[in-house]
C-alpha cells in the first residue's frame, strides 16, 4: 500500500552517510533583509517557485500538481508555456518535481521507478535516468518543496536529492523499523546528467544521534541539497537538531562539518516518540540552498497537554475548531540560515507574512505574500540577506 502524506503545516517521513567531523558551536547572527523588487507572473494558476537560471535570471514555475509548467524572464513575464505532462514522445505521463540544468529542464516522475527526464531548450527530450526506486512506498504531497536539484561538480552538472521511495522496499517492513534501517537505507542520489547514470547514497551520518544511541525515530528521511557557490552539501534529518555540511567529491560525501541547529522558538534535545502524533515535536519540514547559504524550514511543536486535553476522542481535522485554534496558536512557521561556516541566523518573522519559495544563487529570498489583497495574484517579493556582523 502507498501511504499518501499531506504536507501543510506538518510532514514526515520516517529513514545514512558516514562522517566523523566535531560538532560545532558556531556563531548565531541577526540577519537582515532588503527589499529589492518584486515579481508579477500572469496566470490564472496557483504558482510555486521552483529554481532560477543564474546566466539569464529566467525562472521555473509550477502548478501545485504540474498541470502547468512555466517558463518566464527575470521579471515574470511568460516566455514559455512547454505541454510536458502527457504520454508523448517528450513527455511525462506523470511529473512530480523539476529543475533547470544546462540549457533545459529535467523532470522527476511518479511511477513504480521515480527516473529524472531531462529535456535540452527546445523541449525535447534527450534522455532519462536510469530508476531510483523499486516501486512506491509513500509520497508527499507539498508544493513548497522540491527535493533536487542541479550542482556544478568537477565541471560536471549533477542532478542531486532525496526520496523517500529510493529505498529498498525490503527495508520498509516491521523487521528493520530498528535503528539498524539507518546503516542499510539509501534514500539519497546523484545523477549524471550526460550520461543518467544513478547512484543511491546513505543519508544517515554515523554521528547522528538517534543512529549513534540505537534508537528508532522512524524513517526521518534527511532533506539532501547543495549551493551553487560554495559548493557545499547538506543533510539534514527531520528529527534531531544536527545539520552535517559535505564536499561532494564524485559520489562520494567527505564530512565537512556539523552544526548545532538553534532557534529561540525551537525546542532542542526534545526527545520524539515514533508514536506520537509529528505536530508534539518541531520536526524539519524543507531545507533549500542558495548560492553559499542554506535554509532550514521547521515548524514548532504543539504542546502535548492542550493536545491531549484538545483530543479526547475528537477528530484532528481543520473542521474540528479547537484543533484548528491549537495550530493556529502554537504551529508556527519558522526559518533559519546558515552559511558555509555554520553561523546561523534564526528567523522569528519574515519582512512580510507569506512563505519563502526558493533561495537562488545570490541568497536572494522570494517570498509569495498571503495578504487578503495578494493572494489571488502570483506576486513574489525579492529579498535580499545578509548576516548582521
Amino acid at each position: 500500500m502507498v501511504k499518501l502524506i499531506f504536507a501543510l503545516a506538518f510532514s514526515f517521513l520516517l529513514y545514512s552517510c558516514n562522517s566523523s567531523s566535531d560538532l560545532i558551536t558556531s556563531q548565531t547572527k541577526e540577519v537582515q533583509f532588503q527589499l529589492l523588487d518584486s515579481i508579477l507572473v500572469e496566470s490564472l494558476s496557483e504558482l510555486y517557485l521552483v529554481d532560477r537560471k543564474a546566466e539569464t535570471g529566467e525562472l521555473l514555475f509550477k502548478e501545485k500538481q504540474l498541470k502547468e509548467i512555466l517558463l518566464t524572464d527575470s521579471k515574470g513575464k511568460v516566455l514559455l508555456k512547454p505541454n510536458l505532462k502527457g504520454e508523448g514522445p517528450s513527455q511525462v505521463a506523470q511529473p512530480w518535481e523539476l529543475a533547470f540544468w544546462g540549457n533545459g529542464i529535467a523532470i522527476k516522475e511518479i511511477s513504480q521507478e521515480m527516473r529524472v527526464h531531462f529535456f535540452n531548450s527546445s523541449m525535447e527530450k534527450i534522455r532519462r535516468s536510469e530508476p531510483l526506486a523499486e516501486g512506491i512506498n509513500m509520497l508527499e504531497v507539498a508544493p513548497l518543496r522540491n527535493q533536487f536539484k542541479a550542482v556544478e561538480i568537477d565541471g560536471k552538472t549533477l542532478l542531486i536529492g532525496a526520496d523517500a521511495n529510493a529505498v529498498t522496499p525490503k527495508l520498509m517492513g516491521k523487521d528493520f523499523q530498528n535503528s539498524n534501517f539507518y546503516s542499510l537505507a539509501e534514500s539519497g542520489f546523484i545523477i549524471d546528467s550526460q550520461t543518467g547514470v544513478s547512484q543511491k547514497i546513505n543519508l544517515y551520518p554515523d554521528s547522528w544521534l538517534p543512529r549513534k544511541e540505537g534508537r528508532w525515530v522512524g524513517m526521518a528521511t534527511p532533506f539532501f541539497t547543495g549551493t551553487t557557490k560554495s559548493q557545499l552539501v547538506a543533510v539534514l534529518p527531520r528529527i534531531g537538531d544536527q545539520l552535517f555540511l559535505f564536499k561532494l567529491r564524485g559520489n562520494e560525501l567527505i564530512p565537512y562539518q556539523e552544526v548545532l541547529i538553534n532557534h529561540p522558538d525551537r525546542k532542542r534535545n526534545l526527545e520524539f516518540n515514533v508514536e506520537d502524533e509529528p505536530l508534539l515535536y518541531p520536526g524539519f519540514f524543507d531545507l533549500k540552498a542558495g548560492g553559499t547559504i542554506f535554509l532550514a524550514h521547521f515548524y514548532t511543536e504543539v504542546p502535548r497537554e492542550p493536545y491531549l486535553a484538545m483530543k479526547n476522542g475528537k477528530v484532528n481535522t481543520s473542521r474540528n475548531p479547537e484543533f484548528a485554534a491549537l495550530l493556529k496558536n502554537y504551529r508556527k512557521s519558522r526559518y533559519l540560515l546558515i552559511d558555509e561556516k555554520g553561523n546561523q541566523s534564526p528567523i522569528t518573522k519574515l519582512p512580510i507574512e507569506g512563505d519563502i519559495h526558493y533561495i537562488d544563487q545570490e541568497d536572494v529570498i522570494y517570498i509569495k505574500p498571503d495578504s487578503e489583497v495578494e493572494k489571488d495574484y502570483n506576486v513574489f517579493y525579492r529579498y535580499k540577506i545578509f548576516f548582521k556582523n
